[in-house]
């Protein structure tokens, strides 16, 4: 009787330890995720910036360095699962005339 309440114990233990990595990782998870968001949006500020900076220009142009932080930003923002909306911008801005 007291080996099956001793095995009884140590499982409970171990339940408890489990329960307790299981709470770690949601919260570990959830703020791995609450980073990728924040990141995301960044860059996704980012590019809109760079779009409506030229936007309004009647043939808009876009210096090399501003290209190259682009093509950058948008590569980061497609790995983190980035939506259509910029996919639209990004694709408007390859067609801007690229300037030294």
């Amino acid at each position: 009787m007291a080996a099956e309440l001793a095995a009884l114990a140590a499982l409970i233990g171990y339940l408890g330890a489990i329960g307790g990595m299981l709470g770690f990782l949601r919260r570990l998870w959830r703020s791995v995720r609450a980073e990728k968001e924040g990141v995301q949006c960044l860059l996704r500020s980012r590019i809109r910036e760079i779009y409506y900076h030229h936007a309004d220009d009647a043939a808009p142009e876009i210096r090399e360095y501003e290209r190259q932080d682009l093509d950058d930003l948008y590569a980061g923002y497609k790995a983190l699962g980035g939506n259509h909306f910029v996919d639209d911008l990004y694709e408007n801005m390859r067609a801007w005339k690229v300037v030294s």
